[in-house]
């Protein structure tokens, strides 16, 4: 090869791993017929497990049960998607599948707040993570009281001074004597 002829090579054309026209045909397909195809579910399943190997949820030890309770809710909800007032089934799903992973991250947290209050009760040590919020509630708690006595006592000084102002006739002009 000469410098002349230079070969090109074009990068292999990237494929999504869900075509969004391929989803929107699939949901109408599965509303005409009546029931998820199983094409379908094969679809949403792929789109649960690809959202959570994202960033913010991947390293979580209950990930597969975040993808399951995902999974429910979208068998669950997938016929309320409406391809008349929108085609983009696959932002639907997706925005299903995250608000159904943080419902299920509030659960946990909740079961895990419950479990560090009996370890508390039982002398035993919470969750780092509930010390941490104990002592940062207990900061706020403390500073939201110094605000609160900084506020009385700054009502007293001004009630204290409004009391010592005096508008005597006295005065010419109606002057304010202290």
């Amino acid at each position: 090869m000469t410098k002349q002829q230079e070969v090109v090579i074009k990068p292999p054309v990237k494929k999504n791993y869900l075509n969004n026209k391929d989803l929107l045909a699939e949901v109408t397909k599965s509303k005409t017929e009546g029931q998820m195809t199983n094409k379908l579910a094969h679809m949403l399943q792929t789109l649960c497990a690809r959202y959570g190997r994202k960033g913010n949820f991947a390293n979580y030890t209950y990930n597969d049960d975040m993808q399951a309770y995902a999974m429910l809710m979208l068998v669950r909800t997938w016929k309320s998607f409406d391809p008349k007032k929108s085609n983009n089934p696959f932002a639907f799903f997706t925005q299903c599948i995250k608000n159904s992973f943080i419902q299920f991250l509030n659960q946990e947290r909740r079961q895990r707040d419950i479990r560090d209050t009996l370890l508390v009760d039982g002398g035993l040590d919470p969750s780092y993570t509930f010390q941490m919020n104990y002592e940062a509630q207990q900061k706020a708690d403390h500073d939201d009281n110094n605000d609160e006595d900084h506020k009385s006592h700054t009502s007293d000084a001004r009630q204290k001074d409004s009391d010592d102002i005096t508008y005597g006739d006295d005065k010419p002009d109606g002057l304010v004597s202290y």
